[in-house]
């Protein structure tokens, strides 16, 4: 699932502008909710949401 991972990066630099964390934020959750959607994805949805928001927070300290 490296690739997940790599895709959620690649959203993070396309979205990527000063200011409007949030909104960026909001923007990746969007678009791994349309990743989950077309992968089908065996968890729940909830423990997704947890699992990609700590991602972005935590790439967020990384990469920028």
């Amino acid at each position: 699932m490296k690739w997940v991972w790599d895709i959620l990066k690649l959203f993070m630099l396309l979205v990527e502008r000063p200011g409007d964390g949030e909104k960026k934020k909001a923007e990746v959750m969007e678009l791994m909710d349309e990743l989950y959607d077309e992968l089908n994805i065996q968890i729940p949805r909830e423990v997704y949401h947890l699992i990609v928001s700590s991602a972005i927070d935590y790439l967020a300290i990384v990469l920028f």
